[in-house]
C-alpha cells in the first residue's frame, strides 16, 4: 500500500472516536470535554456568576446555539451541569455540588493563568529591549484567536532606527525563558521606521500584520504608521 495513503489513514483513525468504551465512573472528563463545543459552553458556565441562558453562551462562547444545546445536552447527562425553568426561559448553571466541580473550574482559571502570564511576561520583556524600539505587538492567528498548538507566536517590532537586528536579537534572547517555561514558541520580524512607511501605504502583509493585533509595548501600528509619515515627526513624539 503506497506510503501517502498509509499516512492519510492514520490521521483519519486519530480523527475518528475511540472504539473502546470508557468507563464514566473512572474516567468521566473523557466525556464531559469530549468536544470543542462541550468545553466552551463549560468554561462559560463555570466562570459565570450566575445562571446563563443559551443565547449568552453561544455569544459569549462564539457558537451557534444548536450546537449549545447539543452540547448542554451532554453536560447535563453528566450531572454537572442543571437547568432552571421551562421554555425559552431558562437558563443553565455548572453544578457547584458536583465533585468534580471545583477541579474543573481549577482548570479553567488555570489555562486563563497562564494566558495572563504569558502576555505580562512578553510585556515585561518587550519594556527592557535596549535600544528601545517603537513599538512591539502580536499579530497573525494568536492576534485572530485562531492559532493552533503548533502555531508560532508571531511578534512584530518597529526599531527607532535602521539598526534592527539589534533590538530584534536581545528581545529573541529575553523571550527564550518563556519559551521554555511556558510552552510558547515566539517568532520575532524586525521593522525600521522605513519598513513601516513603505509598508503602510497598502502593502497587503502590512494589513495582515495589524488588524487585529495585540500590544505590547509604544505605539500601536496604524498610530506609528501615521507618526512616520508626517514629515515634521520627532523623536519626542515615540514612547510607551
Amino acid at each position: 500500500k503506497p506510503i501517502l495513503l498509509c499516512v492519510f489513514d492514520v490521521i483519519r483513525s486519530s480523527m475518528r472516536t475511540p472504539n473502546a468504551s470508557e468507563s464514566f465512573l473512572r474516567h468521566p472528563t473523557s466525556t464531559l470535554l469530549a468536544t470543542p463545543g462541550s468545553v466552551r459552553v463549560l468554561r462559560e458556565l463555570l466562570s459565570s456568576d450566575g445562571p446563563l441562558a443559551v443565547s449568552e453562551m453561544a455569544v459569549a462562547a462564539q457558537l451557534t446555539p444548536q450546537t449549545v444545546r447539543n452540547a448542554l445536552a451532554g453536560l447535563q447527562k453528566g450531572g454537572v451541569v442543571e437547568g432552571l425553568g421551562q421554555g425559552r426561559a431558562r437558563l443553565y448553571r455548572a453544578d457547584v455540588s458536583h465533585p468534580l466541580f471545583f477541579p474543573l473550574a481549577a482548570l479553567f482559571r488555570a489555562e486563563e493563568d497562564r494566558a495572563v502570564t504569558v502576555l505580562t511576561a512578553l510585556k515585561l520583556a518587550a519594556r527592557n529591549v535596549t535600544p528601545a524600539p517603537l513599538g512591539i505587538w502580536i499579530y497573525g492567528s494568536a492576534a485572530r484567536a485562531e492559532d493552533l498548538p503548533d502555531s508560532d507566536l508571531e511578534i512584530a517590532m518597529v526599531a527607532a532606527d535602521d539598526d534592527v537586528e539589534t533590538p530584534v536579537d536581545r528581545f529573541r534572547e529575553m523571550l527564550g525563558p518563556i519559551q521554555d517555561v511556558q510552552r510558547v514558541w515566539t517568532s520575532v520580524i524586525g521593522l525600521s521606521p522605513a519598513d513601516v512607511r513603505r509598508l503602510a501605504s497598502g502593502d497587503r502583509w502590512w494589513k495582515s500584520a495589524t488588524r487585529p493585533h495585540i500590544p505590547l509595548y509604544g505605539k500601536g501600528p496604524d498610530e506609528l504608521a501615521e507618526l512616520l509619515q508626517r514629515p515634521d515627526r520627532s523623536r519626542r513624539t515615540f514612547g510607551p
